[in-house]
């Protein structure tokens, strides 16, 4: 792989250099803004640094084309839009009023991603540097996303050309320091809950278990009053199952089937400080069932907690979490992570569905094996099995 660095003063100037030093089938790894020249820091002019590279083995001349197709059109469009803009008269209204900056950038931001994920695609892993091999097949092990996968894989090859000497480690640092950044970027757990939580998913995640789990840590830990319900009624002996919780726990259970029980339930309700409602399994294909629930929990302040399993398959997580979309999700909980190694779905849902995932369980101990999320806890769950690779 043949990687040149430019410095111009728009993309227009890159190409043709591009094409003279490393030929028609380069591709863009990266652009970004910096400053040159000036004296002692002043005067310094702003120029575009791009990063262009070339598979010595050569592409596919199919997927050149259809990378220098994409890159074409984006530079048309870049160069059109803004004469448009400034020439028709039937936008005069749209010029007193321009695109915000931020959104601007971000959508700069969003095509640069898109490039790199391109870039990816082009490249066959056994094209990949041997020290980057490793990573690469740590995050395919722990079912990480495609895009996740080749946005850091494509980081990782930006950087190791200034580090000609790295190692398999620096690489794996290199993969550590990535997802620092884009945890950063993920929802904040510490969202304000409302005082009637509502828990919902498909059968057999364990949600009249967590429930229980986080009744405990509320009434023994945070020390706040704690209230029950269940519309669960469909289950055999699932009602009986968290009345015991409940004994054992000292605090009050209500039992619902409609809107008008739910109604009477919150009123009987009203002096606890926190109120955890469990509601029965079914098959999240249904959609009927959350039809049924939208209609009990109409008209409520509450916070949607949606409860996945880990062992389940990342696609069959995302057609639970579409199909209970319409409900208003608040935060996610996952369960079972004692059961599994792999890692990666919990980040693939935080970046897809921008959700924040507040909980995950660790075995079946009440009021134990629960942990709250943090920012390193996530960058450590990364790592940690790492020590296998």
């Amino acid at each position: 792989m043949k990687i040149k660095r430019y410095v111009v003063s728009h993309l227009r100037e890159a190409m043709p250099l591009i094409r003279q030093e490393l030929g028609q089938e380069a591709v863009i790894l990266n652009t970004k803004k910096v400053k040159v020249g000036g004296i002692f820091g002043f005067f310094q002019k702003q120029r575009l640094e791009v990063l262009a590279a070339l598979d010595e083995k050569k592409v596919e001349k199919e997927e050149t084309r259809e990378f220098a197709t994409l890159l074409q059109s984006e530079k048309k469009r870049r160069e059109e839009t803004p004469e448009r803009v400034e020439k028709s008269p039937e936008v005069i209204q749209e010029k007193q009023t321009p695109p915000r900056r931020e959104a601007l950038e971000g959508n700069v931001l969003d095509e640069l991603k898109s490039m790199k994920e391109i870039m990816m695609q082009l490249m066959e892993n056994e094209r990949l540097p041997k020290q980057l091999k490793p990573v690469q097949m740590y995050l395919e092990a722990q079912e990480f996303s495609h895009a996740i996968r080749s946005g850091v894989m494509a980081e990782l090859m930006i950087k190791s050309k200034s580090y000609p000497t790295y190692t398999k480690e620096d690489a794996f640092e290199w993969m550590r320091q990535e997802f620092a950044k884009r945890i950063k970027n993920y929802p904040d757990i510490g969202i304000k809950k409302k005082k009637l939580r509502c828990f919902v998913g498909p059968t057999g995640v364990g949600k009249t278990t967590t429930i229980a789990k986080l009744a405990g840590h509320l009434l023994l830990k945070e020390r706040q009053s704690v209230g029950l319900i269940t519309s669960d009624t469909y289950r055999i002996a699932a009602v009986e199952q968290l009345r015991t919780y409940a004994d054992i726990l000292g605090i009050p259970l209500e039992v619902v089937q409609s809107p008008a029980d739910l109604g009477q339930a919150l009123a009987n309700l009203s002096s606890c400080d926190v109120i955890l409602m469990d509601t029965a399994g079914r098959n999240y294909q249904q959609y009927s069932y959350v039809s049924q629930l939208e209609e009990l929990l109409s008209g409520q302040e509450l916070s949607i907690t949606l409860m996945l399993s880990l062992t389940h398959r990342y696609s069959d997580m995302k057609s639970i979490t579409d199909n209970f979309h319409s409900l208003g999700i608040s935060e996610v909980m996952m369960t079972k992570m004692d059961e599994t190694k792999v890692r990666g779905p919990i980040f693939n849902l935080m970046e897809e569905y921008k959700l924040p995932i507040s909980v995950l369980t660790t075995g079946q101990n009440v009021p134990d094996d629960m942990v709250t999320t943090t920012p390193d806890f996530l960058l450590d769950l990364v790592m940690r099995e790492r020590v296998n690779v």
